[in-house]
């Protein structure tokens, strides 16, 4: 444990948030690797197809994925009570419920590609592709889902070095099968696909080879289905469910209109977003640990550490942004071009397209600096709510001026750039007026437990 009471703040803060800085960008090399090497070596139109692909992916496992923070709070609650018993019932209901969601959820994705393809308005040219892609990688859905479950339920412990470890391997394992199945041996999108299901299932077994051998807290030998713990965990993991769906739904409706622009501006762009998601990764990292910070300073009943704490990180990744975005406006166009087949015959296109939307997106990094930042104190002082609402009201503007510029202002696929920070800019401006009408005063969940012990000593 680590005490952010006391001390340096910026030295606490850039030591502690380093690790999972590293994690993330790991976690990002499992998307890279397929991007780069089907662009690269494939071609353009399957790059298009695996964005597609990818995006509908997540759009359809988020809702697991954010079922598992709810029975990791559980988890991280009941181990904090020393209620082991309960603490497995937990985890064997979350196993049963999550298995069985997951198979079903296999089920309508690999049946219904054909249809969700053609809803989102896939050119013809990419649809074989993404429809091989789609299926392989629904089909690892289960793996995915462990994997996720058993690093989260690790983490409810305070144990991240091993899933660190976990996500590093497979990373890099991640990268030798695709470039062993797409380059050296031929097969094509089904290769990467693949790839990624097998190095997903790994992770898997990893994970739980580990918790069986070295976690007897999280081991179950008999499993049970408690539905009073389904329903605490539902209502633990629903708001993150729903954020993530959220998120994955404006991006599926994005999708919807850049693929109207055709197979080079889907190629382009996913490129730039992959790019982009390694980016902003020291910013997000560091608003989840200026998030703890507050969280122990408010705690300490230190509102002015708390304050300070917010300063430091806001000039930290506005430097940050300062940095990544000088050079992305130098290397943005070379680096787009890792991910294209140099003999693509829209190779010109994809490269324009791709580099126009980075380089107008990161000059407006400084905005996702500042709400994200301001984002990760409103979760330290307990306004969980308003840390949901501020990026998916950032998004829904995004998704509504990304159709306005392209149908009423007749823009072409650099709305889709200009829409971003249209979005950043309205929540940067709620967040500050949030914070300077001190409106997150008293969101604490301690807080909360006094007010409610001090009416009843009234009462």
């Amino acid at each position: 444990m680590k005490d952010f009471t006391q001390g340096s703040i910026t030295k606490q803060i850039i030591v502690f948030v380093i690790p999972m800085m590293i994690g993330s960008v790991f976690q990002q090399f499992y998307t890279l690797a397929d991007a780069v090497i089907v662009g690269r070596y494939i071609g353009g139109a399957s790059l298009a197809a695996v964005g597609i692909s990818m995006t509908v992916h997540f759009f359809l496992t988020s809702l697991l994925i954010g079922l598992t923070t709810g029975a990791s709070i559980l988890i991280s609650q009941l181990y904090g009570a020393k209620d082991i018993e309960s603490l497995k019932r937990v985890i064997s209901t979350s196993i049963i419920f999550l298995t069985i969601f997951a198979v079903l959820l296999t089920i309508i994705g690999i049946a219904f590609t054909p249809l969700i393809l053609e809803i989102l308005g896939a050119p013809s040219e990419i649809v074989r592709d993404a429809r091989l892609y789609m299926r392989i990688t629904m089909g690892g859905t289960l793996f995915n889902v462990f994997y996720n479950m058993y690093t989260s339920y690790l983490r409810a412990l305070g144990e991240t070095k091993r899933p660190l470890y976990i996500l590093i391997f497979s990373s890099l394992l991640n990268i030798g099968l695709n470039y062993l199945f797409v380059p050296i041996l031929g097969f094509g999108i089904v290769g990467a696909a693949s790839g990624t299901v097998i190095t997903q299932g790994v992770a898997a077994l990893l994970c739980y080879w580990y918790v069986r051998r070295k976690v007897p807290t999280l081991r179950v030998k008999k499993m049970v289905f408690d539905h009073t713990l389904l329903v605490a965990i539902l209502k633990y993991g629903l708001p993150a469910a729903f954020q993530m769906s959220f998120v994955s739904l404006s991006a599926l409706i994005i999708t919807r209109l850049i693929n109207t622009f055709g197979t080079a501006a889907i190629a382009g762009i996913t490129a730039a977003q992959r790019i982009d998601h390694l980016a902003i990764i020291p910013i997000f990292t560091l608003s989840m640990g200026l998030s703890i910070f507050v969280g122990q300073n408010m705690g300490a009943g230190k509102e002015e550490r708390c304050k300070k704490g917010l300063r430091v990180v806001l000039l930290q990744t506005l430097g940050l942004t300062v940095v990544i975005s000088g050079v992305l406006l130098i290397f943005g166009r070379y680096i787009i071009s890792l991910f294209i087949y140099q003999q693509d015959e829209h190779i010109v296109e994809i490269l324009e397209i791709g580099n126009n939307y980075l380089r107008i997106m990161v000059l407006f990094y400084f905005l996702f600096a500042i709400l994200f930042t301001f984002n990760g104190f409103y979760k330290g002082v307990g306004d969980a709510m308003i840390a949901m609402i501020f990026p998916a009201f950032s998004l829904t503007i995004r998704t509504i001026s990304a159709y306005a510029l392209v149908y009423i202002g007749g823009m072409g696929p650099e709305a889709l750039a200009w829409s971003i920070p249209l979005g950043w800019t309205v929540a940067c401006v709620l967040s500050i007026i949030y914070y300077k009408r001190r409106m997150w005063v008293g969101k604490m969940a301690i807080e909360a437990k006094k007010e409610e012990k001090k009416a009843d000593e009234c009462g």
